[in-house]
């Protein structure tokens, strides 16, 4: 029997699959991205000053002082509101990430069951860090600061949010998935500014082993725990 012939050109070559191009980007990607920016026009026609404060805070103590001065932080509809674009934008971007480079997962999942547990898996992981900081900050009685260190992480997730949807937007409709990788630069940096600011704005009841504690158990562990189940399932 006559061997076949086989250049390199016909073997396969394993990269990304876009969603786009596969054709899986649906109508309610559209619809969910649409809402997103309406919820977020929404806020600024309607409490543009107090939005421009949230915005500017974690990086100008003024702006942060002015704030608290005129609301009761985490406690406002503007608030509500943007909680909500957080974890939208952060669900719809984990999405797209996992319906490209994860198939194996998202294989068991229809696409909007997947985005709504992935918006879950947000909101859960960001309400059970606040239910953790507030049982050590019961235990070690730092009360102001754990109130310090919330406010600073909203206005860290809301500056990373606001910057990671026209992000998400060009990665899902340009399939240029590199888009991503300018938010993890972003990302990156909030959160060690939103931490500087934490430290440095501590109490007197505050101290560095407690921080360590509440950094390795709650911030790092989970990253841990969710890059393996990731790396297992690919």
């Amino acid at each position: 029997m006559d061997s076949i012939p086989m250049s390199y050109d016909s073997i396969p070559v394993l990269e990304p699959v876009s969603v786009v191009a596969a054709g899986h980007v649906e109508d309610w990607v559209t619809w969910v991205f649409c809402f997103l920016l309406l919820l977020l026009t929404l806020v600024i026609v309607n409490s543009r000053r107090k939005f421009t404060y949230i915005v500017r805070a974690l990086f100008s103590p003024r702006s942060r002082n002015q704030l608290l001065r005129e609301s009761r932080p985490l406690s406002e509809w503007i608030y509500a509101f943007l909680f909500l674009y957080d974890f939208l934008v952060g669900g719809v971007t984990l999405y797209l990430v996992i319906s490209t480079f994860l198939p194996a997962v998202s294989a068991h999942f229809a696409p909007f069951l997947l985005f709504l547990t992935c918006t879950a898996i947000g909101a859960v992981l960001y309400f059970l860090k606040s239910a953790n900081l507030y049982l050590l900050s019961f235990i070690f009685d730092c009360p102001d600061d754990r109130a310090t260190h919330e406010q600073n992480r909203f206005f860290c997730t809301t500056c990373c949010s606001l910057a990671l949807l026209p992000l998400a937007i060009a990665a899902a409709y340009t399939s240029q998935y590199s888009w991503l990788l300018l938010y993890a630069v972003l990302f990156v940096v909030c959160y060690l500014f939103a931490w500087f600011r934490t430290l440095k704005l501590k109490s007197s009841h505050f101290n560095y082993f407690e921080f360590f504690l509440y950094f390795c158990t709650i911030e790092i562990l989970p990253c841990i725990v969710i890059v393996k189940l990731m790396i297992s399932f690919r």
